[in-house]
């Protein structure tokens, strides 16, 4: 069981601008990563994790995340 990366933000009580800004990318380009979380670096993701305090595993190689 995992997240999804709209999970995982929401859970760390961010909305997709805080999170963009967090990450240094515009919002657009993070509404790409919830779409389709393959999209996002390796990176990016390690960054996300530590951001929303969710192991990256749980996150982005989670399986039925939805």
């Amino acid at each position: 069981m995992g997240f999804s990366v709209k999970q995982a933000r929401q859970y760390a009580g961010f909305t997709q601008r805080e999170m963009a800004e967090k990450l240094s990318i515009s919002r657009d380009s993070y509404r790409k990563i919830e779409k389709n979380p393959e999209t996002a670096t390796i990176s990016l993701a390690t960054k996300f994790s530590q951001v929303t305090g969710i192991p990256i595993d749980q996150i982005f190689f989670a399986q039925n995340s939805t």
